[in-house]
């Protein structure tokens, strides 16, 4: 059965290791996120996870990163061994149709009926642990591939 875990040492915790990840210079991106990765001479995968303060508020800027930490940890045993991954989060993100971010921002609008002023939600659907999971194990077997091409030239 394999484990679950996520130790301090399978983080990513210095400025120098986030800078020899994106200097390697090898990421897959999607709509919702990066994902930059480099070999760490280990027989451990590392992890980050980086979302720009200028796309969501601080709650909502904590839960993703979060779910990408669990979405790692979850799938640690099934991605490629021996790299640093460090997953950021698209600035696009607050105006992705399916996010948790409000465009408004906190803002209220008035009620068609005259209402109280109400908080606007616009049915903006919030990210689930699954969507991330997915988007960071496709992003890394891409990544994967990019980096056998790169290596077998």
């Amino acid at each position: 059965m394999p484990k679950y875990r996520f130790p301090k040492s399978a983080r990513l915790t210095s400025k120098s290791d986030f800078r020899a990840v994106l200097d390697y210079k090898l990421f897959a991106k999607n709509n919702l996120m990066t994902l930059h990765m480099a070999p760490n001479g280990a027989s451990r995968s590392r992890f980050a996870a980086s979302i720009s303060a200028k796309t969501a508020p601080a709650v909502i800027r904590n839960r993703l990163k979060r779910l990408a930490r669990e979405a790692f940890r979850l799938s640690q045993n099934e991605i490629a061994a021996g790299f640093d991954y460090l997953l950021i989060y698209s600035p696009m993100l607050s105006k992705w149709s399916r996010s948790d971010i409000n465009p408004v921002r906190g803002k209220a609008s008035k009620m068609p009926d005259g209402c109280p002023r109400q908080p606007t939600s616009n049915g903006i659907k919030k990210i689930t642990l699954n969507e991330v999971r997915q988007s960071f194990m496709e992003l890394a077997e891409k990544g994967q591939r990019l980096f056998e091409k790169r290596h077998n030239k």
